[in-house]
């Protein structure tokens, strides 16, 4: 049960993650190589990576019903298959199973084969997936209406207001509201984010600035087949990790809408805890320990401490290079974004073109897209030098 659940809350974290990153592709923000984390969770992994989707059952702390019942179940069956549908990336399929489980539920409300809760229960899960969609294809009015009517739902089942999936719904809200420009119901949903995962996490995050351990990374075994085991955790440890990560992203997602907003001197703390959270739940030689890295780099390079974010850029790379990680390909973009600004041309335009070959191996569109501009920007001002030499 807790290997189970265990997972449809990683899956969860995980569809949140590629929805709040959605806001910083949608923006122009600084000319710096950002983060791409659809790539860090693609749709054939998050497949593999168990059932679950977005605000699902179990993160609700509720069943459809015994097990046995629910594999006759055609309500819950539908729901099955739309999220199996949702986590392959195909959308359209997705979207349809969504609106035949609202469809079913209406039916058997109707003829009182489940009850008003489980319909309530049933068509906030189904509104939470149609607004993961609507989010994941640029339908940002529509996706606010859904997030909001599942967040209706899953008060009116009882749910404390600081629970994880409370938590969850309400940054991409403030994810959505950032992308609008409305700055301060943003904010106060960022705010609200922070206040209501921190105090959860004050004794851990007190263990980790002393020194004392308390570490939340598990690590992984391997089987006599070679296989990557899944470490056995408890449901208590689950829901900290959980915290624990959602307070990760509410720190990195709020450090960039400061950044955004050039309120550097508040971002940078954000950014440092936040890498403070990776480093002790997901491990340094994880990709979101890179976007984190980068984030900071990003921050320095923006307020012209250069020193400091070429140190930052060349320790995360060393951890890319070694551990094999496409975020890698954006700490050299950024590199590269460092050395022109430094003057050194050649420089920059080797970090760029290695930023470009990863970027291909890793598809990761928004890294390639960065490091063509780095190249063709060097190239610019290598014509430019040759010109004035020769004019001379």
């Amino acid at each position: 049960m807790a290997t189970s659940l265990a997972r449809r809350l990683r899956q969860s974290l995980r569809i949140t993650e590629r929805i709040i990153t959605f806001q910083w592709n949608c923006r122009d923000g600084p000319k710096i190589a950002r983060t791409h984390i659809y790539n860090v969770f693609k749709p054939r992994k998050l497949a593999l990576a168990g059932s679950g989707l977005g605000v699902s059952y179990a993160l609700f702390g509720l069943s459809f019903g015994k097990k046995d019942d629910e594999e006759k179940d055609e309500l819950t069956e539908t729901y099955r298959n739309a999220r199996l549908a949702h986590a392959r990336g195909d959308l359209k399929k997705a979207d349809d199973l969504y609106q035949d489980a609202l469809r079913i539920a209406d039916e058997q409300v109707a003829a009182k084969k489940i009850t008003q809760d489980k319909l309530i229960t049933s068509k906030t899960l189904m509104y939470d997936g149609l607004a993961d969609i609507a989010m994941q294809t640029g339908q940002i009015e529509t996706a606010e209406k859904l997030y909001k009517e599942t967040m209706k739902g899953c008060l009116s089942q009882g749910m404390e207001q600081d629970a994880n999936a409370i938590v969850e719904l309400a940054l991409k809200l403030a994810s959505i509201y950032a992308i609008m420009g409305k700055k301060e119901e943003a904010e106060e949903g960022y705010k609200f984010c922070l206040q209501a995962t921190q105090p959860k996490m004050d004794e851990r995050e007190k263990q980790w600035r002393a020194g004392k351990g308390g570490s939340l990374v598990k690590k992984k075994k391997v089987d006599v087949r070679g296989q990557i085991e899944e470490p056995e955790i408890s449901e208590q440890e689950e829901v900290e990790i959980n915290t624990a990560a959602l307070l990760g992203m509410t720190l990195g997602s709020y450090g960039r809408f400061l950044l955004y907003e050039k309120r550097y001197t508040e971002a940078l703390p954000l950014f440092e805890k936040a890498r403070l959270y990776a480093e002790n739940t997901l491990g340094t030689e994880s990709n979101q320990y890179i976007v984190v890295l980068n984030d900071l780099a990003t921050l320095y390079i923006v307020t012209k401490n250069l020193s400091e974010a070429e140190k930052i850029l060349k320790d995360g790379i060393k951890i890319s290079d070694s551990a094999k990680l496409g975020e890698g390909a954006s700490l050299y973009c950024n590199l590269g974004a460092v050395y022109l600004r430094k003057g050194q041309t050649m420089e920059a335009m080797g970090a760029c073109k290695t930023g470009l070959e990863l970027a291909q191996v890793f598809d990761h569109k928004t890294a390639y897209k960065m490091a063509e501009a780095c190249l063709h920007k060097g190239v610019s001002v290598l014509s430019g030098t040759s010109h004035t030499k020769q004019t001379t």
